[in-house]
């Protein structure tokens, strides 16, 4: 533990004990105030960013971002042995439980930090279009691969249980791959020549096992913050906590009006979100990685990969009915009013 005592040193911080809790974290406690201390992936050339994370959290009170301590020299972190080190409170909270009303709280506070840090642009409008016309072309590729695939496994006496499982599940793809194409001519029906696009305070990898929730939510880990759309930090976050049995399906989206609440989306974005979801690339390279026979792993494993994917497009197709109903056929209302 020396190591860790010296870099404590640069923050004038004398620890009475050092707990190892993973590989990079640190529980440090000086008999007054007890710390978390993180050796990060940051780099010399990823610094800057994550500074400017902190200074920008700083100057627009975002309270969701856990604040570090600044060093002796002034500095949002210390560095030894080329690695770079900061330091954080410690919070007695449970880390990553998925339960209906911390996942208000995260949408509440996720939506003011992507309010509050709202920027707005305008993109010229050929462009975006072209970017969607070509991701268009891919899902027709997608789904002439697909349909392929079925036609291949069905001529099988005995298909494997790989085989069986994506036949099954081919309905579902199909409707995904109609509509993705329905959300595609929405975005790509711009008449405008150019496009209001949004850019905002990203986390950048958001999921459960980043966050604190005690009297007040919180963010770890902005290593990888950045300023992008809102909805790739609600992709993220989706993509990453849908993929398994249990994940807390019914309340992400149950509780997704507490986002919107605070940071109302275009349809523009909820387009893009709806597509990012339903995007089939994963589900398919599986496919023919096993079909081509490039796969490492077993049977099993191509499975639960196989799984986790389609957990994932259906959550995609669950969270776009949702989107239609309570958004798309609000404004429709509202038009006939």
């Amino acid at each position: 533990m020396e190591k860790i005592k010296e870099v404590l040193d640069a923050y004038g911080v004398y620890p009475k004990t050092i707990d190892k809790i993973t590989d990079r974290v640190y529980r440090v406690n000086d008999g007054r105030f007890v710390y978390a201390l993180k050796q990060s992936s940051l780099r010399k050339d990823t610094i800057a960013n994550w500074e400017k994370t902190y200074q920008q959290a700083f100057e627009q009170n975002i309270s969701i971002i856990l604040p570090v301590y600044i060093t002796e020299n002034r500095k949002l972190y210390a560095e030894l042995d080329e690695s770079i080190y900061y330091l954080t409170p410690w919070i007695d909270a449970e880390n990553g439980k998925r339960d209906k009303q911390n996942i208000e709280f995260l949408f509440r506070n996720l939506g003011m930090m992507h309010a509050k840090t709202k920027k707005e642009q305008f993109i010229a409008a050929d462009a975006f279009i072209r970017n969607f016309d070509t991701y268009r072309l891919f899902c027709e590729d997608a789904a002439a691969n697909l349909i392929g695939a079925v036609e291949q496994f069905e001529k099988s006496r005995y298909m494997s249980p790989f085989e069986l499982l994506v036949c099954t599940q081919y309905r579902d793809l199909e409707y995904a791959l109609k509509e993705i194409n329905k959300r595609l001519k929405k975005l790509t029906d711009q008449e405008d020549e150019k496009i209001s696009w949004n850019y905002s305070l990203c986390h950048g990898q958001l999921n459960f096992s980043h966050m604190l929730f005690s009297n007040q939510t919180y963010l770890l880990n902005l290593e990888r913050a950045k300023i992008d759309n809102a909805v790739m930090d609600l992709t993220g976050l989706f993509r990453s906590e849908i993929t398994f049995y249990d994940s807390p399906s019914d309340a992400l989206i149950e509780q997704f009006s507490s986002y919107t609440a605070e940071n109302e989306l275009t349809d523009n974005e909820l387009q893009l979100l709806v597509i990012h979801l339903l995007d089939p690339n994963e589900y398919i390279t599986i496919i023919q990685e096993v079909v081509n026979e490039r796969t490492d792993g077993t049977m099993i494993t191509d499975l639960i990969r196989l799984q986790h994917a389609y957990r994932r497009i259906i959550f995609g197709l669950q969270l776009s009915g949702y989107i239609e109903k309570e958004y798309e056929m609000a404004v429709f209302d509202d038009l006939e009013s």
